[in-house]
């Protein structure tokens, strides 16, 4: 599939979605909310007899729909970069592809001032490039789950943080000039995240979140509710 057909499959999928960045604060039985993502990530990646440093960088699209009251749905995707450090078989590359993954997001406690959340998710991964003379392709899974609190300090402004727990596993396929196969991992590990939730309109959102852990880095949303 052609990363464009990809992009254009995720706009047509059955509306089930994770929204980025804490879920917004809406009485409605049925809400959607849709997502333009940029997130960055750093992490050591064990091959195991070494570590390597990896930069992964992602471009995509979330949907979100609540399945009751307190549960909501996710799906989102879109284009993923990655680069390394010291790898002999990606040095100097930049490695591009996608990302894709599921969603659950439940509401623990809610009040007008503050709630507390939980979530859980999964995302595969997979990034290429083809050389003169070689090959390489590195796809992960990660599973990951958040629990958290949002806090209004504003009319507009809510702030969001919690602790997360997951780990990651997967592969890199070399051929041409190197030729192997190698697992990849990242042991499971706790971390946490903080956020900032700005309400530009009714409906539209905007913020920034910062997170350390399975991965260190941080995203920045822009989210509209329907």
């Amino acid at each position: 599939m052609t990363r464009g057909a990809f992009l254009g499959l995720l706009m047509i999928m059955p509306v089930l979605a994770e929204a980025a960045g804490p879920l917004t604060p809406d009485n409605r039985v049925e809400s959607l909310d849709f997502s333009l993502r940029f997130t960055r990530a750093k992490m050591p990646l064990n091959y195991g007899d070494h570590a390597y440093d990896t930069n992964s960088r992602w471009i995509g699209l979330s949907l979100r729909e609540k399945a009751s009251q307190s549960v909501t749905l996710g799906m989102y995707g879109g284009y993923a970069f990655v680069t390394q450090t010291g790898n002999p078989v990606t040095a100097g590359l930049e490695l591009d592809g996608f990302h894709a993954g599921f969603s659950l997001h439940g509401v623990i406690f809610e009040s007008r001032r503050v709630s507390l959340f939980y979530a859980l998710d999964y995302t595969y991964q997979k990034v290429d490039h083809t050389g003169d003379t070689q090959t390489v392709v590195i796809d992960w899974s990660q599973s990951q789950a958040r629990l958290g609190a949002i806090a209004a300090l504003t009319q507009n402004f809510r702030f969001y943080g919690g602790g997360s727990y997951g780990r990651l596993d997967g592969e890199e396929r070399a051929s041409g000039t190197v030729n192997r196969t190698t697992a990849i991992s990242r042991e499971a590990r706790g971390g946490s995240f903080l956020g900032l939730d700005l309400n530009t309109d009714p409906d539209g959102y905007v913020g920034i979140e910062i997170r350390s852990g399975l991965t260190r880095g941080g995203e920045i949303y822009f989210k509209r509710r329907y």
